[in-house]
């Protein structure tokens, strides 16, 4: 429950914000909020909108469609003095603030923060909350306040046009040459190059067979990564981000791109201390786009209600313990998509940016997504979300129409026919020893264990597979299980049996129902692919798909074999898969 003083502080954050009297975008002022390092949880309050209704000085407009909120006003707000006593103090004690009291914070702020470097405000209040600094029992009104008193400290930094402290700046750090703690190196920790010294997955080594021109058998490459490595530990040629160390590579893609691998500390549990999570062109991740050039307050809540706007379908997999990954991971190819063909559109005078999501509304309406171009220094990415709408509806929905004309067009995949429509008339022809070498893991776990259970080493390797609670393990086990399926010439012919029937089985799927085969874009790769559904028992359960793309002289080329999970995305981006055999229920995360 928010006492008197608890609300005075947060009508005096909100006016240093926005101005009164004036509708203010709900999705405007969270953004605001959270930009200040506000927390409703610190108040009791499981969301935002729940403490905002407790507010008397704030008044809403909602939408009369779904009774949603999507204005407030900040209204005038007076509290009389007498109602403040007990819960603020007055100046006369703020001048009791001893001078021990004031070293102490002092030290604390000069061994965290940097001397002429600025810091909003709301970052050195946090940082003292978190130090269990009590302002009140200090004798302040507010924590700002306390903030003031450190002149001798710091600079505070106004801004001009609001006329309100935003930036803190330290001036001046005394500290013992002999007692200061110099700087850690964040490459430090990074491992001595020797081999072994960190591990790479068997589906980052069938990667790099993919994209590059390289030609070489598993350990030469190995080795190769291995000597990359060594010569960017050798230079500190390394770049830190979201906790992983990225290090360019010698070799390039088959368009000619840089590429680049990326390191990271494994988890706990896991049998070795690093392991190498991506290698690639070095250009933008599709996954990484989105949240680079978009601030979200809360990506799983505008999950929600993107999810809630659009037409029913099923975004989550059987245990999934996010139940809108499948929308996000959508949205996130989508807008790399739409920066690449330049669809994301930009008004000037208002600010405001918008894409089309691709997805539809329950009467086929178009859904676009609301951006605001950030000019918070505080926040690293160009644009602040605002929310998703559509065209002409409330809120947002006027605001696209009213600014741009023509409105923003979804992002496109297919080129032509061949993109979608399986050619009966073509061959298929596919490099069976690189799928079982390089994609053990891929086949359906139950039909390796009926292969491969008269063969006592492979079994024994397939039960700790089993067992294993971690996927960095599961990964070296299966990097082990390639290794010694390929000298048992036995097996190998077994498993390569089995995909030529599965194969055999799913042309014949086809020429009854082209629908059989669906479509599938590769952001990454930038091209369109088909999925052949693989069958490898008489159920009609899907175990793999084959993906297949048309070559020059009119055949196809199975490039490899996709578990569900692996394709489903990258499906779902052409078109929905209800009544496919693309079943997000049925697909374990």
């Amino acid at each position: 429950m928010l006492t008197l003083q608890d609300k005075a502080d947060i009508y005096d954050l909100l006016i240093q914000g926005f101005p009164k009297e004036e509708k203010i975008p709900l999705a405007s002022l969270a953004l605001y909020l959270n930009s200040k390092k506000f927390s409703y949880q610190e108040y009791g309050y499981k969301k935002l909108r729940s403490l905002l209704n407790d507010l008397s000085f704030l008044t809403f407009e909602t939408d009369s469609e779904n009774h949603s909120i999507v204005y407030v006003t900040i209204n005038s707000f007076s509290v009389e003095e007498k109602e403040l006593k007990g819960n603020s103090v007055s100046s006369k004690n703020e001048t009791k603030f001893s001078e021990e009291k004031r070293k102490q914070i002092s030290s604390l702020l000069l061994d965290e923060y940097k001397a002429n470097t600025s810091y909003s405000l709301s970052t050195i209040s946090k940082f003292l909350v978190d130090k269990k600094i009590d302002y009140k029992a200090l004798g302040f009104s507010k924590m700002r306040k306390l903030i003031e008193s450190l002149k001798d400290i710091l600079v505070l930094e106004e801004d001009k046009k609001n006329h309100s402290i935003v930036n803190v700046r330290f001036i001046k750090k005394e500290k013992n040459k002999k007692t200061e703690k110099k700087e850690k190196d964040p490459l430090s920790s990074l491992p001595k190059p020797a081999k072994g010294c960190f591990f790479v997955p068997s589906n980052l080594i069938l990667s790099v067979k993919e994209f590059s021109t390289l030609a070489l058998d598993n350990d030469s490459l190995l080795d190769l990564l291995l000597k990359d490595y060594t010569n960017a530990y050798k230079k500190k040629a390394f770049k830190i981000k979201d906790e992983a160390y990225i290090f360019p590579l010698s070799f390039k893609s088959k368009d000619n791109e840089n590429v680049i691998a990326s390191l990271k500390k494994a988890g706990k549990g896991a049998s070795y201390s690093y392991y190498l999570n991506f290698i690639g062109s070095d250009k933008e991740k599709a996954k990484d786009c989105l949240l680079d050039k978009v601030f979200f307050a809360d990506i799983d809540s505008s999950m929600s209600e993107l999810a809630s706007l659009a037409r029913k379908e099923k975004w989550c997999y059987h245990n999934s313990k996010d139940k809108h990954i499948i929308l996000k991971i959508y949205l996130q190819y989508t807008f790399y998509q739409i920066v690449n063909q330049n669809k994301l559109i930009f008004d000037k005078d208002s600010s405001f940016a918008a894409f089309n999501t691709g997805l539809k509304d329950e009467n086929y309406q178009d859904i676009y997504a609301v951006l605001l171009k950030s000019n918070d220094k505080s926040i690293e990415q160009e644009y602040l979300f605002q929310g998703f709408c559509i065209a002409g509806g409330q809120g947002l929905g006027k605001i696209i129409v009213e600014h741009f004309n023509p409105l923003p067009v979804k992002a496109t995949y297919i080129q032509s026919v061949n993109d979608y429509v399986f050619d009966e008339h073509a061959l298929i022809h596919t490099d069976l020893d690189h799928i079982v070498y390089d994609n053990i893991d891929r086949f359906p776990f139950s039909l390796l264990e009926t292969l491969l259970s008269p063969f006592k080493e492979e079994s024994k390797l397939l039960s700790q597979i089993k067992k294993a609670r971690n996927t960095f393990t599961k990964d070296k086990l299966f990097t082990k299980l390639e290794s010694v399926i390929q000298k048992n010439s036995l097996a190998v012919s077994l498993l390569k049996t089995s995909l030529e029937h599965a194969i055999a089985k799913a042309r014949r799927m086809l020429n009854y129902d082209y629908r059989n085969c669906l479509p599938s874009f590769f952001p990454t790769r930038n091209v369109m692919s088909l999925m052949l559904p693989l069958l490898f028992d008489d159920s009609s359960e899907v175990g793999a798909v084959l993906l297949i793309e048309k070559t020059p002289s009119g055949n196809y080329q199975g490039q490899t074999i996709l578990t569900l999970k692996q394709c489903y995305v990258n499906a779902r981006l052409i078109s929905p898969l209800e009544n496919t055999f693309l079943n997000p229920s049925k697909i374990e995360d």
